[in-house]
């Protein structure tokens, strides 16, 4: 009893990971077509072997087919086929789970988002191995207690890594919230390796990674003509435009404009990987570099105004880098105005409420 649950073991992993990757993995396949080339091969052995356990002697057997082409010998043959390809498959399965694995963080960060996290929605090669789930839930808790739930499940997702002694799994993150917690998520996601994003389709109701082609088209960056202190906005509307009325009064002649070459503000205008990723790589350049330049010696703050989609908004808070970025404020636009924001600080939090009400405004925290 105990052999036989031994092999179950042995045997019930392989068969879940061939039935996961019998389409898509040209090892597994290979392991698949060795067994059915096994079984093929020893069905006549199979039946010859049963018509002696039976004492079934047909008219007109041919005895020499007995003696020559030996139907045992077939069926060990066969047998051997199926063997080596079972092996296969369960040395391969075990390579995938220990290499190809993939984390899938799912947040929920906004109502009417669904429970279930998105793993049907993921391409075939990150559902290799097994793929594990972490959901972060905060889209009905107040915003201290969702920076809370992000730094708890943040490190609880450190510790799984961990313990799953795996090499360089694959990381993967979807997810809707407001701005400032898209970004806050990606800064604390950003020293993961083979780090992915997908952004949600509205029309066919799935989520979908940054596949379209890049088009080439880049930034125009325009900075202020006025004298700066320690302040400087940054405006980023790449899917909404965002109005100099709309920006708070104290840094109105303070603004660096952000803006995608030749093309209006839409809804999946960076919709392309690489596209995404020399745009960022842009941006991230002008906020590492920017008491660099001439007059913004004495820049403490910048603060980010962003009407982007998710995917971007995540992957610009992951290039964060503690040591080389002045004080980071990321703001939520909601009823005409910005309310609230968050205060990044060498690698700390704090929560801006109303940021731009009081006459002291932001400049004094």
């Amino acid at each position: 009893m105990k052999m036989i649950e031994k092999l179950l073991k042995i045997f019930w992993p392989f068969w879940n990971q061939w039935l996961k990757y019998r389409k898509g993995d040209p090892v597994m396949s290979f392991a698949k077509g060795l067994i059915l080339i096994g079984v093929s091969i020893m069905t006549p052995g199979t039946l010859w072997w049963m018509a002696v356990a039976l004492n079934i002697k047909p008219e007109n057997f041919p005895v020499g087919f007995n003696v020559q082409f030996g139907p045992d010998t077939i069926t060990y043959t066969g047998l051997t086929f199926s063997i080596i390809g079972i092996g296969i498959g369960i040395c391969h399965s075990y390579r995938i789970q220990r290499k190809r694995i993939s984390c899938l963080i799912y947040l929920r960060g906004l109502p009417g988002m669904s429970g279930q996290v998105p793993v049907e929605d993921l391409l075939p090669k990150f559902k290799y191995g097994n793929v594990s789930e972490f959901k972060i839930d905060i889209h009905d808790v107040s915003i201290e207690k969702a920076l809370k739930n992000i730094e708890t499940s943040c490190q609880m997702f450190d510790e799984n890594i961990l313990s799953m002694n795996i090499k360089a799994p694959y990381t993967i993150f979807a997810g809707f919230a407001p701005v400032p917690i898209l970004y806050s998520i990606g800064v604390r996601l950003s020293t993961r390796k083979n780090l992915y994003v997908m952004d949600y389709n509205r029309f066919k109701q799935k989520w979908h990674f940054l596949d379209d082609l890049d088009d080439g088209g880049r930034l125009t960056i325009r900075y202020p003509k006025y004298q700066l202190n320690e302040d400087v906005g940054i405006v980023m509307p790449f899917s909404i435009a965002i109005s100099e009325s709309q920006i708070p009064t104290p840094l109105k002649n303070k603004i660096i404009w952000i803006q995608l070459d030749n093309q209006s503000p839409k809804t999946d205008s960076l919709s392309s990987e690489d596209k995404l990723l020399n745009v960022l790589k842009q941006i991230h350049d002008v906020i590492r570099n920017i008491r660099s330049r001439k007059g913004y010696k004495k820049i403490k703050r910048i603060h980010l105004f962003i009407a982007a989609q998710s995917s971007t908004i995540f992957r610009l808070g992951a290039l964060y880098q503690e040591n080389a970025y002045p004080e980071i404020r990321v703001y939520h636009f909601q009823e005409g105005r910005y309310t609230w924001g968050i205060s990044i600080k060498k690698g700390k939090f704090n929560l801006l409420e109303q940021p731009f009400i009081k006459k002291q405004l932001i400049f004094d925290q």
